[in-house]
């Protein structure tokens, strides 16, 4: 009978451990934070995005996130993820209109919404967490219905989904966490979107009320509202090289190192236009007529592989030395041309395998249809054509005055293009 009744107690434990390992849970220690899926503790290496996800995963990463969907659309993101083997944080867009906070009828239709959401995949295993809101506090920063609202929606999906996680994103707004620690105490950890103020995260997280983890739900380059501009306010993209040598910089340094940091979402794994076609790209244009561009990837690219694997890649993009000049001037030096006069472009590149490269050039007209907030915007006009050389210089000229920009792509015929460019005025 004792052994009997050891048997059945082992087997109830058994079957009590295996219970208890699955779902997702966050953990605290003395060092920070420690997040477990099933009962095995994974750090997010996620990607922005539903593109290139077989790339994504063969190189290292094992999530994506988005930005909001239907009930549908949620449930193709889910069959992609489960295609890949990943995880996703699905988004659940909320308004930044600090108006709709006070408007009953937008709000009973979220709270609908999330509660669908909720009971339809609160057993799915591919869902890492709910991210409800992204960046609702650029109109909202101090607005107490925002952050209240977004708890009661945080409290509905947890009474409902006890698998995954819920968490929100805000800008890099120290303030916001401490409105978030007031309001908004049953999320499971805050996303943070940061660019180059990278280095300054932890000390913001540390210094402000909010207790919990974070996560880096979106990072990359310098921005655009960050870098150095001309004269004429056309801001100076960084090269793919200076790209790269940042993303895994801000990788190494600060997402890996912060205790309280669950992981992160690299921006963009794919390809838009915001302020140029190249600045958060980290895939180029595929499919645009005139350019012999098919989705190749960039430095950025390789630099993540570098850092979720630990391991040097087989082949690497080629490497541009110096940023691409118009008769001898970088962009910093506000260059100009005069109507009509011939200029010269030169960019200094090499590449580790000795591969042979290929030179695209292409002007465009300086972006003026601007969005907000990553909001669309439309790609800019063509100036002529487009030039290929096996050299590394290119000769032009322009009829017409206005702001300009002249692309470089350099091609290894591997699968990798590095970019840069150069904004340049034509006056009279």
């Amino acid at each position: 009978m004792k052994k009997i009744w050891f048997t059945l107690f082992t087997l109830l434990a058994f079957l009590t451990g295996c219970a208890s390992q699955d779902g997702i849970t966050i953990k605290r220690s003395s060092e920070g934070f420690k997040l477990f899926i099933n009962g095995e503790e994974t750090y997010i290496k996620g990607v922005g995005g539903t593109s290139r996800l077989d790339i994504a995963r063969e190189n290292g990463a094992n999530a994506f996130r988005t930005w909001g969907g239907s009930v549908d659309e949620v449930r193709q993101i889910l069959a992609l993820a489960q295609q890949n083997n990943m995880y996703v944080m699905q988004g659940i867009d909320l308004t930044k209109d600090s108006l709709l906070y006070f408007d009953e009828a937008y709000k009973e239709n979220k709270r609908n919404e999330v509660r669908m959401l909720a009971e339809t995949f609160k057993d799915n295993p591919n869902l890492l967490a709910w991210g409800v809101g992204n960046e609702i506090e650029l109109g909202n920063a101090d607005m107490k219905e925002a952050w209240c609202f977004l708890e009661e929606l945080a409290q509905i999906i947890q009474s409902v989904d006890k698998r995954h996680l819920v968490a929100t994103v805000i800008s890099y707004n120290p303030s916001a966490l401490d409105s978030i620690a007031k309001y908004v105490p049953s999320l499971d950890y805050v996303g943070i979107n940061v660019y180059g103020p990278m280095d300054k995260v932890a000390d913001a997280v540390n210094s402000s009320t909010y207790q919990g983890p974070i996560m880096i739900t979106e990072w990359g380059p310098t921005g655009w509202w960050e870098t150095p501009s001309t004269e004429w306010k056309a801001p100076i993209e960084q090269t793919s090289e200076e790209k790269r040598q940042v993303y895994e910089e801000r990788y190494t340094h600060y997402i890996q190192k912060n205790p309280r940091c669950l992981g992160s979402f690299v921006f963009l794994w794919g390809q838009k236009e915001e302020r140029t076609p190249t600045w958060f790209s980290m895939f180029v244009e595929d499919k645009v007529e005139g350019l012999p561009l098919s989705g190749e990837k960039t430095p950025m690219v390789e630099a993540m592989q570098r850092v979720w694997t630990g391991k040097e890649p087989g082949q690497t993009a080629p490497v541009i030395r110096k940023s691409l000049t118009i008769n001898q001037k970088q962009a910093i030096e506000n260059v100009s041309v005069k109507i009509g006069t011939p200029f010269k472009a030169q960019v200094e590149v090499t590449d580790k395998e000795g591969d042979r490269l290929t030179y695209v050039w292409e002007i465009l007209k300086e972006a003026t249809v601007l969005g907000f907030g990553g909001s669309y915007e439309p790609r800019p006009e063509r100036i002529g054509q487009v030039s290929i050389t096996e050299t590394n210089e290119y000769e032009g000229n322009i009829g017409t005055p206005g702001q300009y920009r002249l692309y470089v792509y350099v091609k290894d015929s591997t699968g990798f293009v590095s970019i840069t460019n150069i904004p340049f005025q034509v006056t009279e």
